[in-house]
C-alpha cells in the first residue's frame, strides 16, 4: 500500500525489472501479459517501456543497451540515472520467479483499476442527464474491461505499423473471410468478412431466415467458433426446430407441429447429438427490449466464456424499436449504424435480416433492389454487403426454377454486384450449389 492508500507492490515491480536486466530472456515469458500501465511507479513504467521497445525491435536487452537507449532519448536522468538501473540489478538474485512477481503487480493494478472504476460509476449514478440504460452499459463495460484485462483495440497507428500487419497476413495467405460453402456466392463476395455488416433482405417466406440458419450452421461447423443468433421474431424453440430440420432432414412444417414419423426417430436422435455439441447461442429477447446495449452485453459475456466469436445474426432489423415511431427510417438507421459498430468491436461478420417493401409484388419483375428495403434509412449506407433473395417458384408455380433461390448482390463494398443461383429446399432449409 502506498502513501496515498492505493494498492501497489513496489518491491515486485523492482524485482521484475531487475530480473529482465539480469536475464534478458525473461522478457519472453511476460511481454504478452504485462503492460507498462500495470506499474505503479512512473519510473518503473518508463524503464519497462524501453525494455519492450528493445524487445519488439529484436535488440539486446542488458544494462548497457537499456542505459544507452535511455540516454539517447534524454530519459536517463528522469529515471534516476545509471544508479537506478544498477540498483535494480543488484537487488535481484534470479529471474526464476518473474511470473510470480508479475502476478503480484497485476493484482495491485487491477485493484487500482477497480477503485478508479468505482469512482467513475458513482459519478455516472449522479449524472441524471444521462439515460439509465446508457449508465448501466458504461458501468458494465468498465467492470468487464477490468475482469477480462481488455486492451483498447482501437488505437491510432502510423501507416508503417499498419503495413507490417497487412504484410504478415499477406505472407500467411489467411483469408479475412469465412467461406459460405456456396461456391458461386463465395466467388461473388469472397465469403463473410469479419467486421462487415451484412444485410440479407427479402419478402416474407422467401427464405432469409433459412439462409441465416444455413450460414450460422456452416460457420459454427467449419470454423468451430461460436455463433450468436438474436431472434426478435421466432422463439428459441421455433428456431431450434429449424436447425433440427436442417440436420435431420425431417420436414420443418411437421417438426413445428411436433409430428414425427416412426422411421425418423433415428435421424432425429442422431441430429440431436450433433447439434447439441455445436456452440450456437440463441437469444430470443422480444424486439421491444432488444437494443444495441443488450446485444453488446450478451456478446461480451459469450466472448468472455467461449472466446473468439464466429458470427452474429439478427432476425430482423425492422422488428426493433418503437414501431409506432413517426420516422421509422431514421429509427431503423440508428440500429444499422450500431450493428456496424458492433461488427467492428467484436471482429465478426454481423448479419442482419431485413424485410422488403410490398411494392415489389405489383412489379412485373419482382426481383427486389436495394431501394425496396423497408424503412431503409441509413441501412444501405451502413452495410458492407447487401444480399437480396428471390425465388421464382414463390410467384409462379409452373416455373422451371423450382428449388432455386437467386441471391442478388445489391451492394458489395469490396467487390462487384451481380447475382448467383443456389439450390434451396424450403422443407428442410438445405442449401447447395446450383449446377445450372
Amino acid at each position: 500500500m502506498t502513501d496515498n492508500g492505493l494498492p501497489s507492490n513496489i518491491e515486485a515491480e523492482e524485482s521484475i525489472l531487475g530480473s529482465i536486466l539480469l536475464d534478458p530472456s525473461a522478457i519472453n515469458r511476460i511481454a504478452d501479459v504485462l503492460s507498462p500501465e500495470a506499474f505503479y511507479v512512473t519510473v518503473h513504467s518508463s524503464i519497462y517501456k524501453v525494455i519492450l521497445e528493445l524487445y519488439y525491435q529484436d535488440k539486446p536487452i542488458d544494462l548497457m543497451t537499456v542505459t544507452t537507449w535511455l540516454s539517447d532519448q534524454k530519459l536517463l536522468k528522469k529515471i534516476g540515472g545509471q544508479a537506478k538501473l544498477a540498483q535494480l540489478l543488484n537487488r535481484t538474485v534470479s529471474a526464476v520467479n518473474i511470473e510470480h512477481y508479475v502476478a503480484l503487480v497485476l493484482d495491485k493494478y487491477k485493484r487500482r483499476q477497480l477503485i478508479a472504476a468505482g469512482h467513475e460509476i458513482a459519478q455516472l449514478g449522479y449524472d441524471t442527464a444521462t439515460e439509465l440504460e446508457t449508465v448501466f452499459e458504461q458501468s458494465e463495460e468498465k467492470i468487464f474491461n477490468i475482469t477480462t484485462n481488455k486492451k483498447d483495440q482501437f488505437q491510432p497507428e502510423i501507416i508503417a505499423d499498419c503495413l507490417a500487419t497487412v504484410w504478415k497476413k499477406l505472407e500467411q495467405g489467411v483469408s479475412p473471410a469465412y467461406p459460405t460453402g456456396l461456391s458461386d456466392l463465395d466467388a461473388l463476395i469472397g465469403g463473410l468478412t469479419k467486421k462487415d455488416l451484412i444485410i440479407i433482405a427479402a419478402r416474407a417466406s422467401m427464405g432469409k431466415t433459412w439462409l441465416a440458419c444455413y450460414l450460422a450452421n456452416y460457420i459454427v461447423t467449419e470454423q468451430s467458433l461460436p455463433v450468436v443468433f438474436f431472434s426478435a421474431e421466432m422463439s428459441k424453440e421455433q428456431l431450434t426446430k429449424r436447425f433440427l430440420a436442417m440436420h435431420s432432414g425431417i420436414d420443418s412444417h411437421r417438426l413445428a407441429q411436433n409430428q414425427i414419423y416412426e422411421d425418423e426417430y433415428d435421424a432425429l436422435v442422431q441430429s440431436l447429438g450433433v447439434l447439441s455439441k455445436l456452440p450456437i447461442v440463441i437469444d430470443d429477447t422480444p424486439a421491444s427490449f432488444l437494443t444495441p446495449t443488450k446485444i453488446r452485453s450478451v456478446l461480451r459475456r459469450i466472448r468472455s466464456e467461449r472466446g473468439e466469436l464466429g458470427l452474429v445474426v439478427l432476425d430482423y432489423i425492422q422488428k426493433l424499436g418503437d414501431r409506432a415511431a413517426g420516422n421509422r427510417a431514421q429509427a431503423v438507421g440508428k440500429f444499422s449504424g450500431a450493428f456496424k459498430d458492433i461488427a467492428k468491436e467484436f471482429d465478426v461478420p454481423f448479419i442482419a435480416l431485413a424485410q422488403i417493401n410490398r411494392g415489389v409484388e405489383s412489379q412485373a419483375n419482382k426481383r427486389p433492389t436495394m431501394a425496396d428495403i423497408k424503412d431503409s434509412g441509413d441501412i444501405e449506407q451502413d452495410m458492407d454487403l447487401g444480399l437480396l433473395l428471390y425465388r421464382d417458384e414463390y410467384y409462379y408455380h409452373d416455373t422451371e426454377d423450382n428449388g432455386v433461390m437467386e441471391i442478388i448482390v445489391g451492394k458489395n463494398r469490396n467487390g462487384a454486384t451481380c447475382a448467383c443461383r443456389v439450390i434451396f429446399d424450403s422443407r428442410y432449409g438445405q442449401f447447395g450449389n446450383c449446377s445450372v
